[in-house]
């Protein structure tokens, strides 16, 4: 351990040498307490020793059950395939837990989380030491396992919240250090206990430590989710403390999957999670079969690489901590290398002549998986928002699940063809996944900084707030693409509350994508949406709506086979319950669209489409819009069908609601809007008042490509000659006009 917190010295600088440590030429001695507070920081070192006690003790009894799965096999009467299909269940059943105890850690508290399944592994460890079938074992250890299943989750998520970001790598390190305390005692105690006492002991005794730490951590307290990056953005002390309301399981899934990085971490695991898995597992039936160890002899040998961990941890945490604050894209090339040294030594293993070779290839794996975690962890960490790091972090179980079902074949094969060829099988898994480990380091970077834009548009929302601006819609940065396409490049937008602002632009400028990405209906790729101060960048639109935002597709607004009535009836599905408010909003669009009234029962396909726009405006009213955004309100659509249409737009403004309306007539936009945003190739080009268009003859070019600039046209007569100026309707009034 002394070398972790050597490692963790930061800003001291001191070299540590027996416990001193050197201080302006002098020698001064520190406490190791005084020390221990150097590896964390300004965070708190007691939260840091309960989590590393809770992933010790959960150690413990994972490695106890692989250096004695021979003994229990044999007690039970099940081969290496019996005993791996148990396994591979069990491990099943702990991994469908984690994504729902994943939700539970982003919505509640974490600490208590992790002291409950501490707890729960404690039971489950006593009814594995008692279990008298197969099948109350299966349950037992499935049941033990739990206790990972809420360590990935909440653990990772809580370090993050404590620790701040340059000395997480070391955090990460000494938390995974626990693991090396836990494969050196469990083997080595369990080998012991089983010799002296039976294969069953060792559980039951092992659930005593657990219950005492979980006892120990009833003190702690919960972190506010994302304080650390605030802080480091320079937020007031209010906004710190404040954290953002959490997503639904639907925008969590979503949140995390946009993560280029995590989404490539998530493809590896069903390569590297049987090898991983099953490695301790079949190394104690391999070193049982080849070399004839017994229980005792397999927990001395499991327990010797066990201090190479530490060792890894160690080295694995001074680099780390330098390629972290260099670039942590490089971390990930490194762990690639890190990946094909474990495949090296995989193979040697699996070919080993004698004890000596296993015993050092087998050294050589424990090490380097001692870089490999850690640095993922931290990295992700800052790839992963705040609210949604359990999520996040817990997410990579379903991809697991699939790698899993390798291990009954592993077993099957290696109970046919030799535990050496069943070794062999899982080189070509450990290679595989490391490439994709290191493909992963391309997108590191892009990821973090998608995380700090979403933290800075919240926190200019909140300053925004303070000074008695209120922001309806915040968008920074917005990318969005369909496939290999990209649409959106770095979009922008400010939209205060009550503002009906205009979006003109060129057909393929990428306004209607622009509009669904705000709504939910296409997810954006990066970038940040802020509605009413609140990040639904990556919310369903279902959730969305549900906050008030509602889009008026053009020319497709309205359900052709329903009725009037039953369209905006329809409409009403979030008020629903209110019977009441539905009707007076229905009183509302009939008094405002007579001939809607008149036409209540008939087929809305029926209608003109200057009527059908008035219906898919009187629907958007009726649910009560705080967002309304109207796609290409007067394409196609007679003067007089538009001059009814504006009425309903400012009644909407008037009620409270902000609205956004795609067009391109420029009257309309100067008839409606007060702010204007023009879109040429995805991005904004201007934006300013709507009066300036007038001034800008190379916007309106843009919009109506032989356009105007002027906000009127002219109607030509037969001979050519002008005559009176005309309202500009569309980009097809305005052909032949004079620029």
């Amino acid at each position: 351990m002394t070398g972790v917190l050597a490692a963790g010295g930061g800003s001291s600088g001191g070299p540590a040498d027996g416990g001193a440590d050197r201080d302006g030429g002098g020698t001064s001695w520190r406490h190791p307490i005084a020390k221990m507070r150097l590896l964390t920081g300004d965070g708190p070192l007691y939260g840091l020793v309960i989590l590393f006690g809770l992933n010790a003790v959960d150690e413990l009894d994972r490695a106890a059950f692989g250096i004695l799965a021979p003994d229990i096999a044999a007690d039970f009467g099940i081969g290496l395939s019996g005993i791996t299909v148990v396994v591979f269940l069990a491990y099943a059943v702990a991994l469908g837990l984690t994504v729902p105890i994943a939700i539970l850690s982003d919505r509640g508290n974490r600490v208590g989380l992790a002291l409950g399944g501490g707890l729960v592994l404690a039971v489950f460890s006593v009814g594995i030491g008692v279990a008298g079938t197969i099948w109350v074992l299966g349950v037992m250890l499935a049941g033990s396992q739990v206790g990972k299943a809420v360590i990935d989750p909440t653990h990772n998520s809580l370090l993050a919240d404590w620790y701040s970001m340059e000395i997480r790598p070391r955090i990460y390190s000494f938390h995974r250090a626990a693991n090396s305390v836990g494969q050196f005692v469990g083997p080595l105690s369990a080998g012991l206990l089983a010799t002296w006492f039976g294969w069953r002991a060792p559980f039951i005794i092992f659930a005593v430590p657990t219950v005492i730490i979980v006892i120990l951590g009833l003190r702690l307290r919960d972190p506010v989710r994302g304080a650390r990056e605030r802080r480091a953005m320079g937020a007031s002390e209010e906004a710190i403390a404040t954290e953002e309301e959490p997503p639904s399981f639907a925008e969590a899934w979503r949140m995390c999957w946009k993560i280029d990085s995590l989404r490539r971490i998530y493809r590896t695991l069903p390569f590297l999670a049987p090898a991983l898995a099953g490695f301790l597992l079949f190394a104690s039936f391999y070193y049982e079969e080849v070399f004839g160890l017994d229980a005792a002899q397999r927990g001395f040998v499991g327990s010797a690489t066990e201090p190479f961990q530490l060792v890894g941890l160690i080295v694995g945490a001074r680099i780390g901590m330098r390629m972290f604050a260099k670039d942590p894209s490089t971390m990930f090339r490194f762990l690639g290398w890190v990946v094909g040294i474990i495949t090296i030594g995989a193979a040697v293993f699996a070919l080993a002549p004698n004890i000596v070779v296993a015993l050092v290839a087998n050294i050589v794996i424990t090490s380097c998986l001692a870089f490999l975690i850690p640095g993922i962890f931290a990295a992700l960490s800052l790839a992963i928002p705040a609210r949604a790091r359990s999520m996040g972090f817990s997410m990579g179980s379903v991809f697991v699940l699939p790698g899993l079902t390798l291990i009954p074949v592993i077993g099957v094969i290696g109970q046919v063809w030799g535990l050496r060829v069943g070794m062999l099988a899982m080189v070509p898994m450990f290679l595989i996944g490391g490439l994709a480990i290191a493909s992963a380091g391309k997108f590191i970077r892009r990821d973090i900084d998608n995380v700090w834009t979403t933290s800075a548009a919240l926190s200019e929302v909140a300053a925004q707030r303070r000074q008695g601006n209120s922001k309806r819609l915040l968008v920074r940065n917005l990318e969005v693409a369909y496939g290999d396409v990209q649409v959106l490049f770095g979009v922008d937008l400010d939209i205060d509350e009550g503002e009906i602002v205009a979006l003109l632009g060129t057909n393929g400028a990428g306004k209607s994508t622009l509009l669904k990405a705000i709504s939910g209906v296409v997810e954006a790729d990066k970038g940040a949406v802020i509605l009413d101060g609140r990040d639904v960048t990556h919310a369903p639109p279902n959730e969305i709506a549900a906050r008030g935002v509602i889009q008026v597709p053009g020319g497709q607004g309205v359900f052709p086979s329903l009725t009037v009535l039953e369209n905006l009836r329809t409409a009403g599905w979030l008020v629903r319950r209110n019977r009441r408010e539905v009707d007076a909003r229905l009183e509302q669009v009939f008094d405002a669209f007579a001939v809607l009234r008149q036409r209540a029962d008939e087929p809305a396909a029926n209608l003109s489409g200057g009527q059908q726009q008035m219906l898919a405006l009187g629907m958007a009213v009726v649910q009560g819009p705080r967002l309304v955004l109207i796609d290409e309100l007067s394409l196609g659509l007679a003067p007089v069908v538009v001059e009814q249409l504006v009425p309903m737009v400012r009644s909407m403004r008037d009620d409270g609601a902000t609205v956004i309306v795609v067009e391109q007539s420029v009257n309309v936009a100067l008839t409606l809007a007060d702010e204007a945003y023009f879109m040429e190739k995805g991005q904004i080009r201007f934006h300013g008042p709507t009066v300036e268009l007038l001034e800008r003859p190379d916007v309106l070019r843009s919009v109506f490509l032989e356009g105007a600039a002027s906000g009127m046209a002219l109607r030509l007569d037969a001979s050519g000659h002008g005559a009176e100026p005309a309202p500009v309707v569309g980009a097809r009034t305005l052909r032949g006009a004079v620029a």
